[in-house]
């Protein structure tokens, strides 16, 4: 709460001061760059307070860097066809990313050599951080960089292709979230209409897509060779930081949802046939009323979203509707479904201001409602964590991040009268 009254009193967060690097310091090319990678792997260490310094020296360079290609990935997603965004986030990923890599493996190998790091493991945090890099030190091979580079890049097509989707429904041009709206209308005819246009849309980039994915499968798999696995799922257990839970936990819970879910999923879909009066559930039948009421109309743009949302957060505690406010002011808030740009949405964490950014393609639904406290979730996790010595304290395994988003969904209900006044 401290921090909270404190934050309360600018009407601008500000990036706390820079002790490393100048404030006027930002990301243009590689040779502003390398200076401050080499300066750290060539300064001498000769204490434990040393190598604290060096670690907070480092996690201010990181965060800089990882929020100048935050930012362009925000401005890619956001713009799929704004050739100057998408070329300066290929620019970072052909250009800077190979670079940055192999220093990165030899910052954590000179971390992990030194004699001093034993007593910074006994300080909060500082146990966590040093099996976060061990494990990057294993994963890393040298031959795995140009194969990331071409995965992000065919990411980046799948982007561009996805946000150009849109369908024709009666004259109006709608994206394919904005279309999905009409499968709940009560009408079934029209339901069948949208779904079938979506469909064929879709299936205009198949083969474009096809070969993307199948391009990915095979960068992916030999990522995983490279680094001695048998296949990617194995590599990517232990890149996501997974060290609490063993792939045959995840098997015997699949199994446990074949067993318990599955049955329980196909019960309730034959209770809604039934109450559908159907003979057979179309999947153009899955998200309308089963009692044919018209959809839920939960708000009408995403400034409205924003400001229920906001009051749904301040409701539950002050300081969640601060966090929500001021992404609002700051511009860190993107919530509606448009033309060209990417499916999906994401809260994107800025390391060294502590504000992240929240992306969204809200249309009007119960879900958009859903998705927005989870990644608010998401958000006020980033702003307890802002304050945090170091950037790397800052990332959390998908488990613990997923905790504080889904818990919001949980956690938010009891407000949810913000959209749905009685």
């Amino acid at each position: 709460m401290d921090e909270f009254q404190d934050m309360t009193n600018h009407h601008t967060i500000t990036r706390p001061p820079r002790i490393f690097l100048p404030e006027n310091f930002r990301v243009t090319d590689w040779s502003s760059l390398q200076p401050w990678y080499d300066e750290l792997l060539a300064r001498l260490i000769q204490s434990a307070e040393d190598l604290r310094t060096w670690f907070r020296h480092r996690s201010e360079l990181e965060a800089v860097v990882a929020d100048d290609l935050a930012w362009r990935y925000i401005h890619m997603t956001r713009f799929t066809d704004d050739q100057a965004a998408s070329e300066s986030y290929r620019f970072f990923v052909e250009e800077l990313q190979p670079r940055i890599a192999p220093l990165t493996d030899s910052l954590n190998r000179k971390a992990m050599e030194s004699r001093y790091l034993g007593e910074l493991q006994r300080l909060p945090g500082y146990d966590i951080l040093i099996r976060n890099l061990q494990k990057e030190i294993d994963l890393f091979r040298e031959e795995n960089i140009p194969l990331f580079t071409e995965i992000n890049l065919e990411q980046q097509k799948y982007n561009r292709i996805a946000g150009a989707m849109t369908i024709t429904f009666r004259g109006q041009e709608l994206t394919l979230q904005q279309a999905g709206v009409l499968l709940q209308e009560p009408d079934r005819v029209l339901r069948e209409e949208v779904y079938r246009l979506i469909t064929a849309r879709r299936l205009q980039d198949r083969e474009q897509l096809d070969a993307l994915f199948t391009r990915l499968v095979r960068l992916r798999h030999q990522v995983a060779v490279n680094a001695g696995f048998a296949n990617f799922r194995d590599y990517m257990f232990k890149a996501l930081g997974r060290f609490d839970y063993t792939v045959q936990d995840c098997y015997d819970f699949h199994e446990a949802v074949r067993l318990h879910v599955v049955p329980q999923l196909n019960r309730l879909m034959e209770a809604r046939k039934a109450n559908m009066k159907l003979t057979a559930l179309r999947p153009w039948d899955k998200a309308a009323d089963v009692l044919g009421r018209a959809p839920l109309r939960a708000f009408h743009n995403g400034a409205e979203l924003a400001e229920k949302g906001i009051k749904c957060f301040a409701r539950i505690h002050p300081y969640l509707g601060y966090c929500l406010q001021t992404m609002r002011e700051m511009g860190h808030l993107d919530l509606e479904s448009r033309k060209n740009k990417a499916p999906g949405g994401y809260n994107y964490p800025l390391a060294e201001l502590g504000i992240p950014f929240i992306f969204m393609n809200a249309t009007s639904t119960l879900r958009d409602i859903v998705t927005l406290m989870h990644e608010g979730g998401h958000a006020a996790h980033n702003f307890l964590t802002r304050n945090l010595e170091l950037y790397h304290f800052k990332s959390t395994p998908s488990e613990t991040a997923e905790l504080a988003s889904m818990g919001m969904e949980l956690i938010s209900m009891e407000a949810w009268d913000e959209f749905f006044p009685q």
